[in-house]
């Protein structure tokens, strides 16, 4: 057991605005800062969860314990408190969001919640809900943004751009011949996709922020791909990145993917897309 802890409760997916409230009311404590999280689900997530420990560690969070829900979905609210925050955490101070559910079946609130930590001498923080442009931020509906394409509106929710920080893979390098080379990514099979199309980006090399435009989808005009790729053209730049970790972040939604006749076609297409470049 480690004592003096300050414990943020929550799965946290895409570190988004309102989980940053919550975070960073833990970390403004004199305890150390932990989060008590669950493993990432197989799919349908904002973020991986290497990216999710990262945006967390980034933000002051010194310890991060990451349970397999299946393990605990079957505590009730008294153990949950008794066996993992007081036992395994030793928590003096908890903090969540407005509508952190626990306990079998998710029935306890954070009424609950304050009242059984009181019993064990645990501080409960409740962070209300985190608007922005008057709409609640969650991350159902930065998932359902994402899957629309809306991403702008996903970045706001967010408090930061949509990225994906992956290792380049080899393709089939047609975006040569056509004088757009591209680096190729793989859509993490556990992220939500957003919607296939064309997206202005950009892509952080060496520090160096730079101008891109991305394709996210199965390249229907080279033949279609059964895996998502991330496939990018990043401007002025054409050197060699295979095999490197590259972060790629997504600004706004610029058209659908779509199956071109010719390479020539796409070539055509290409050039109108950069003009939407800002």
């Amino acid at each position: 057991m480690t004592n003096k802890i300050c414990a943020a409760l929550g799965y946290f997916d895409g570190v988004h605005s309102g989980h940053r409230a919550v975070l960073e009311a833990t970390v403004n404590t004199e305890y150390e800062p932990a989060v008590f999280t669950f493993n990432n689900r197989p799919s349908g997530n904002i973020t991986t969860g290497e990216t999710k420990q990262k945006l967390m560690y980034n933000l002051g969070i010194k310890r991060i314990f990451s349970y397999d829900f299946a393990e605990i979905k079957n505590f009730s609210p008294v153990e949950f408190v008794s066996k993992i925050l007081v036992q395994e955490l030793g928590a003096k101070i908890v903090c969540c969001g407005y509508d952190f559910r626990f306990g079998k079946g998710a029935k306890a609130d954070t009424d609950e919640l304050s009242k059984l930590c009181e019993k064990h001498g645990i501080a409960a923080v409740i962070v209300p809900p985190v608007k922005s442009d008057g709409a609640t931020v969650s991350s159902s509906a930065i998932r359902e943004l994402i899957a629309d394409g809306d991403i702008e509106t996903a970045n706001k929710f967010l408090g930061y751009e949509l990225f994906y920080e992956l290792e380049v893979v080899g393709g089939n390098k047609l975006g040569r011949t056509i004088s757009f080379p591209t680096i190729n990514q793989n859509m993490p099979p556990e992220c939500v996709s957003p919607k296939f199309g064309v997206y202005e980006s950009r892509v952080f090399i060496n520090g160096n922020r730079c101008k891109s435009i991305t394709n996210i989808g199965v390249r229907p005009t080279a033949g279609e791909n059964e895996n998502i790729t991330i496939e990018t053209h990043i401007i002025g730049y054409d050197g060699d990145l295979y095999g490197e970790t590259i972060k790629v972040s997504l600004q706004k939604f610029i058209r659908p993917e779509k199956k071109f006749n010719s390479f020539t076609e796409l070539s055509k297409q290409i050039k109108e897309d950069l003009k939407w470049l800002t």
